[in-house]
């Protein structure tokens, strides 16, 4: 009798020890409440996914009761949910990085906000836009946290035919962007041999704008101000006259990684990039001096026969006496989430940040 006694007195100061728990687990574990925010990577400067974010749940006597944790979506946006009234400490970590560390209020049983500031580079750099039917380049400096650009109408042949004849006004600027579809005509190519003089004058400013430290960036159908001014850099398919390099195949390309730094960035020794024109210019080869970034064996069509030219360049960059030429045959703006936008961002940082 004795023996069953005490086991009911020990039964019954569990039960009542494990109520007090559960009290102290509503308290400071378990409300209807939440804090939410987004993660930014602060190196390429995108939404980040995968971050780990965390809260620890003590009680009142300073004890650790539980771990409240999620993880950030693709767009960088996170919850903590199911939280009692109170202030925590929130950690954000990515892999064996602390990220952030904060305190957060939640009232009231309500969803607390964390402000969350911009995801944008801090570069400083005046840039000029020449604008084209084709890739976005506003989109592009925005997304990479680049403002105020200078737009050249590339579509107007006297706008633009006037920027590039003055090469005082083009070395006010950091870098140049060529956005496919703009004029050629009479600017990179002779109509009729009158306008012979200008298209030389245009070419000699380029380069005279590179050498002294200039970057200029081409993207798509603008590969002509890349083959007409720096012929002997890369040979692109065709014959060399106008457009005849645009038979690439539209489609999402699984590119190696030619370089390092950027293998580290995505983790990853490849990456698809999204080559979405009916036809984009396809590179033969290269000189030796310029660098391959990306690489694809990608297919393009001549009337109704087909090829695969192997790991054609994709992202190339070379130097011209103090500065640099970038080409891509895809639009930029065309490849601007997950990691094709960190390739965006860190082509964009590696050329601006120098």
């Amino acid at each position: 009798m004795r023996s069953i006694l005490i086991f009911s007195l020990l039964g019954a100061m569990a039960c009542e020890q494990d109520t007090t728990l559960s009290h102290v687990a509503d308290i400071y574990g378990q409300g209807e409440g939440a804090i939410s925010g987004r993660v930014c990577d602060p190196d390429a400067y995108v939404w980040l996914e995968g971050a780990s974010i965390y809260t620890h749940i003590i009680d009142s006597s300073g004890e650790l009761r539980d771990v409240r944790e999620t993880l950030s979506d693709a767009d960088g946006n996170w919850k903590l949910e199911n939280m009692a009234d109170g202030v925590y400490t929130v950690y954000i970590q990515y892999g064996s990085t602390t990220l952030d560390m904060f305190d957060a209020k939640v009232e009231n049983g309500r969803e607390t906000e964390v402000e969350n500031g911009s995801c944008e580079s801090s570069a400083d750099v005046e840039v000029a836009v020449v604008t084209g039917d084709f890739d976005d380049f506003d989109e592009v400096l925005k997304e990479a946290g680049i403002g105020g650009a200078h737009e050249v109408d590339g579509q107007t042949g006297a706008e633009l035919l006037q920027f590039l004849l003055n090469p005082d006004e083009m070395s006010g600027y950091d870098a140049i962007f060529f956005a496919g579809g703009h004029l050629e005509d009479g600017i990179f190519y002779s109509i009729d041999g009158s306008d012979a003089a200008d298209v030389e004058l245009v070419i000699a400013n380029l380069k005279e704008y590179v050498t002294k430290g200039g970057v200029l960036f081409a993207s798509d159908w603008s590969y002509d101000v890349i083959e007409e001014t720096w012929p002997s850099q890369i040979d692109f398919l065709g014959d060399g006259s106008p457009d005849s390099a645009q038979v690439g195949e539209p489609g999402l390309y699984e590119c190696d990684i030619k370089n390092n730094g950027l293998a580290d960035e995505l983790g990853n020794e490849q990456v698809k990039m999204d080559l979405d024109l009916d036809a984009w210019p396809v590179v033969d080869s290269v000189a030796d001096e310029v660098k391959v970034i990306l690489a694809s064996d990608v297919t393009w069509r001549q009337g109704m026969d087909t090829d695969v030219e192997k790991s054609s360049p994709i992202l190339v960059e070379f130097e011209s006496g103090k500065g640099k030429v970038v080409f891509t045959p895809f639009r930029m703006s065309a490849n601007l989430d997950g990691q094709r936008l960190k390739v965006v961002k860190w082509i964009l940082d590696r050329e601006l940040a120098e």
